[in-house]
Parts: structure tokens; C-alpha cells; sequence
């Protein structure tokens, strides 16, 4: 692993590139003892945390989380929920604490359906692939759908529901490839995502037992988006640096928070992000380019 040692705010140690099939993953490693407990959505949701419509007629653009537990659960940006009405990614990092009740914004990735199919949802074995959480977060529920049909058109992917789910079962044997070939380091809390030498996401949780949970579903998401720049590029080190160090000195603006601690927006001319923290702790990282 090669620590960033100027880095002043965030706790990142980064290890190998790993590369297959156009894709490049750096792994990123938490230099700090996380102190906060918590689970994932899907342990989580396993133990007897609930997702339903916010009511019984529904709001496309917010969910309700019921967590009777004693732990607080991390739901992480981009992690597909499936069934009640449509199917929906979640818009950012929350964590909802132990024993409540909160409400979270969500995106529609299944257009064409609006009836029920179960009261509860369950998360989905995927997450959405970078450039549909790019679209989401630039351009709202209308860019989203547009990027799902736009997608499934180039890989002739057909859905009665315009469900972007539909991609990953069509070509779910590609997308097992990747996870052969590019397993979790052990340790691992996140990693720098790049698909034909260009950095498309950074994702981070500071624990790396949740971290297990998500790395499946997500590297899912980022080998959906690699299938269609299947060349292997390089990744120069001295970039991977440069990014880190423009992350660690980007103007932090305090945003809207749903959950516990304090969310801030990464703002720059090269990336943006979102920043979830409790007390100085940070919990989650989400961070985009802003040019192509």
C-alpha cells in the first residue's frame, strides 16, 4: 500500500491497481481505526430493517426506512432497492440510526411500472453503474432515465418495465467474469474506479466488513459501464496522487442531511462529491468527475 502523505482530511492509503477487461480498480484502505458501529443494507435489511413506499400511494423520488435495530445502518449511494412499486437507486449516503424512522431520496431506474409487486423492498445482488449515478446526481430523475434507455439501447437490451435491471441479467456472465477476476483485497474499504484510463468513481465506507458486503454489487455496476470500453489502459500512479491530494483540499459546502452526522458537497472544477462524517470520523465517499 502507498500512503498519500500530505493528506490532511481524509484517511486514505491506497494499494495495487488490479485491471481486467477495461476496468482498473485501486483499492483504498481506511488509515484510521473506525470507532462507529454499523451495518450495510443488506445485513441490515437481513436482521429486520424495512423499506416501503413513503406511503401507500407513493412518491417517486423518496423512500421510507424503518431500522427497529440497535445498530445504525449505512445505505450507501447507488445501491439498487427492487419491487414495491418501481425500482429505485439510492441518491446518497445515509445512515440511518439505531431504533427510527427516516424518509430518503431515491431515483427511479424502472420507468415503465407503477403498481405493486411486494409491500416491502429488498436490495438488489447490483448497484447502478457509474454513469447512471453520474446522470442522476447532474441531472436528476429525467437524466437518469434518459442514460437507462440510452444504455440498454446500445446493448440491445430490451425491458417491458424500461427496468435497468434488464442489463445486468442479459449479461449477467460478463459481469461474473469480472468479479473472478478482480476479487476484494482483504482490509479494503473502497476503491478509485477506472474504466479505460479515466478515473469514473471513487467509492469509500470506512469499515471494511460493510465494505464486503457492497463490493459485489458494485463492482457489478462498474463492470456494466466497462463492457463498452473493454481496452485496458494504464493508470499513472503520479495521477492517482494528484487526485487524492485535489480531494483533500476541495472547498467543503455543508448539504441537506437525511440520517446521522454531518454531509458536506466536495466542490472543484474537476470532480464533485459527497462527504458523510460523524464527528471526525468519515463514514462514506462519493466522489464523480465533472468532465469527461
Amino acid at each position: 500500500m502507498t500512503s498519500i502523505a500530505s493528506l490532511k482530511t481524509l484517511p486514505l492509503e491506497v494499494g495495487e491497481p488490479a485491471s481486467f477487461g477495461g476496468l482498473t480498480l485501486v483499492p483504498l484502505y481506511n488509515t484510521e481505526e473506525p470507532q462507529l458501529e454499523y451495518l450495510g443494507l443488506d445485513e441490515g435489511s437481513a436482521r429486520g430493517l424495512v423499506v416501503t413506499e413513503i406511503s401507500e400511494a407513493g412518491s417517486v423520488g423518496t423512500l421510507f426506512v424503518s431500522n427497529p435495530l440497535d445498530l445504525n445502518v449505512l445505505l450507501y449511494e447507488g445501491e439498487e432497492l427492487v419491487g414495491a412499486k418501481q425500482n429505485r437507486i439510492l441518491d446518497r449516503p445515509v445512515l440511518v440510526p439505531a431504533q427510527s424512522k427516516v424518509p430518503v431520496p431515491v431515483t427511479c431506474v424502472e420507468r415503465g411500472r407503477w403498481d405493486y409487486r411486494s409491500e416491502q423492498f429488498a436490495p438488489a445482488p447490483r448497484a447502478a453503474y457509474p454513469s447512471l449515478r453520474r446522470a442522476g446526481r447532474e441531472g436528476g430523475q429525467g437524466a437518469a432515465w434518459a442514460d437507462v434507455s440510452a444504455k440498454s439501447a446500445r446493448m440491445m437490451v430490451s425491458s417491458p418495465t424500461d427496468a435497468s435491471e434488464e442489463m445486468y441479467v442479459k449479461r449477467a456472465s460478463s459481469l461474473e467474469s469480472y468479479l473472478a477476476k478482480l476479487p476484494r483485497q482483504n482490509g479494503q474499504c473502497g476503491s478509485i474506479v477506472c474504466i479505460a484510463g479515466k478515473v469514473v468513481c471513487l467509492d469509500f465506507v470506512s469499515r471494511s466488513d460493510v465494505y464486503a458486503g457492497l463490493y459485489a454489487k458494485f463492482l457489478r455496476g462498474y463492470a456494466l459501464d466497462a463492457v463498452e470500453h473493454a481496452v485496458d489502459v494504464p493508470v499513472p500512479s503520479e495521477y492517482i496522487e494528484r487526485l487524492l491530494n485535489r480531494l483533500d483540499r476541495a472547498e467543503r459546502v455543508s448539504a441537506s442531511l437525511v440520517g446521522m452526522g454531518s454531509a458536506s458537497l466536495l466542490t472543484s472544477s474537476r470532480f464533485a462529491g459527497t462527504e458523510l462524517r460523524l464527528g471526525d470520523e468519515l463514514v462514506a465517499l462519493t466522489v464523480f468527475p465533472t468532465t469527461a
